[in-house]
């Protein structure tokens, strides 16, 4: 927690260091335009390099570290793709096969539960 804390103060300082010549420099349009253009470049960086690891166990983890950042960037690089086919688009799209073996799992059990939560046609 210390470590995002510091992190956090940090880039407050170097925010409160450069804002001030970025205004002198751009109109404030172009100042927040700046660090837009940052979190754009910051939001593929973290989607393209770095795993999920949201609840997953040590074992599972260990899968998720087992596999290259190269293979990862890919996987993740021709999902964006089908994410914009499937949520923008709004077409059928089939899923790739999981990256980790534990995704196997889950979605085999989320397929059980969407058999069970179905709603009773038989009636």
């Amino acid at each position: 927690m210390s470590f995002a804390t510091a992190t956090c103060w940090f880039f407050n300082f170097v925010v409160s260091i450069t804002f001030p010549r970025l205004l002198n420099a751009f109109k404030p349009q172009g100042a927040f335009g700046w660090y837009a253009g940052w979190n754009v470049i910051g939001f593929f960086l973290i989607l393209f390099f770095v795993p999920e690891t949201k609840a997953l166990s040590l074992e599972e983890l260990d899968q998720v570290f087992s596999v290259s950042t190269r293979t990862h960037a890919a996987y993740q690089g021709r999902a964006v793709p089908l994410w914009i086919k499937r949520h923008i688009l709004r077409r059928e799209v089939q899923d790739q096969p999981p990256l980790y073996a534990h995704e196997n799992v889950i979605s085999k059990q989320a397929q059980v539960q969407e058999r069970y939560n179905a709603p009773d046609t038989k009636a």
